[in-house]
């Protein structure tokens, strides 16, 4: 198992970033927004803890999303000013104070998924849209770097979630450990305008990522992990396309 995810995450968090520097950061946050990260850590948590576990790990986590768009929100809010660093700091703090206050109060799934998409329409709604700035050169160590903090992260909440219990485990599960990457790196290397267009674009990919928890959450309990997991892969991105094609037909629609 950790062969697996010594494999699967740098792959993954490698195609992310190549399709961000080919097809711009637009592109790039609609295809970091999908499930990358917690898709495998609720696969990885069903192998090794059990379907009822992840299932229910997967509450937690769509709850959880509301803190991954309080930390895009302060992110951009504070990028003008500040440099990624701080920004980032401040993202996390806002992160792990949502989901300590979610860990205090009962979690229902359909009234959760409901809140959720209502969050990430007021926050696009709330968000700026600056135009790209241009294009600068990218270090080499800059691929090999995202690679090794994303495997790290996935490790270690894995690892932790049996001490952690399925509620923090999924709590953490959206952790924006994907998110902070590009956010932190684009910020540092393209601008802070460059930030706030691909967190844009992430967030706007939150429809499907909320929508593959709640399939998880719903249809694990009674299926296998082949049959839920495909599905939710499936609809989340038929959800996502859908919302993409939205951005590009009535981009007013959102304020996208």
């Amino acid at each position: 198992m950790l062969t697996l995810k010594l494999l699967l995450m740098p792959a993954l968090i490698g195609i992310v970033t190549l399709v961000a520097r080919r097809w711009g950061t637009t592109v790039g946050g609609w295809i970091a927004g999908l499930p990358w990260v917690a898709g495998p850590i609720s696969v990885f948590l069903a192998l090794e803890q059990g379907s009822p576990f992840a299932a229910q790990s997967a509450v937690q986590a769509l709850a959880a999303v509301l803190g991954m768009l309080g930390f895009c929100r302060i992110y951009v809010a504070m990028a003008p000013r500040f440099s990624w660093p701080w920004c980032s700091l401040a993202g996390f703090a806002v992160y792990l104070g949502t989901a300590w206050m979610l860990s205090k109060i009962p979690l229902i799934l359909a009234p959760v998924y409901a809140v959720v998409l209502l969050g990430v329409v007021l926050t696009l709604r709330s968000f700026p849209h600056p135009d790209a700035p241009p294009a600068r050169p990218v270090p080499g160590f800059d691929l090999p770097l995202r690679m090794a903090v994303a495997t790290g992260f996935v490790i270690a909440v894995t690892k932790a979630a049996e001490w952690l219990g399925p509620a923090w485990s999924g709590l953490l599960t959206p952790f924006p450990i994907m998110t902070s990457i590009l956010a932190a790196f684009t910020h540092q290397q393209q601008g802070w305008q460059a930030s706030a267009r691909i967190l844009r674009a992430l967030l706007a990919a939150m429809f499907g990522f909320a929508t593959f928890l709640l399939v998880v959450a719903w249809w694990l309990p009674g299926h296998s992990l082949w049959a839920t997991y495909s599905l939710a892969v499936g609809i989340t991105i038929g959800v996502n396309a859908g919302v993409f094609w939205v951005m590009r037909r009535w981009p007013a629609a959102l304020r996208l």
